[in-house]
């Protein structure tokens, strides 16, 4: 059984992730490891912001919560990403 992708919305997600990151200056690797030492749980954020495959919520909620970000805000700024993605295809 194969698992349903939305990749206009993986995609709105991985960019907003990588701009959140790199306005604070940090590299993947930094994320990863603070993240880690932080919760103990690993997750790939090359992954997310390539949008290779699915986040979970929970991963989406951890890098909010890392991010200091709310997912409602979140979740608006990925809306805004994909409104740019549709009009440039």
């Amino acid at each position: 059984m194969s698992q349903y992708r939305n990749d206009i919305l993986l995609t709105g997600i991985a960019i907003v992730a990588k701009q959140l990151r790199e306005k604070l200056g940090l590299s993947q690797e930094e994320v990863v490891n603070d993240i880690k030492i932080k919760t103990d749980i690993s997750i790939h954020i090359g992954r997310i912001e390539t949008a290779v495959g699915n986040i979970s919520v929970s991963n989406l909620s951890l890098l909010c919560e890392y991010y200091n970000i709310s997912l409602s805000k979140f979740m608006t700024k990925v809306e805004e990403a994909m409104k740019k993605i549709k009009r440039q295809k």
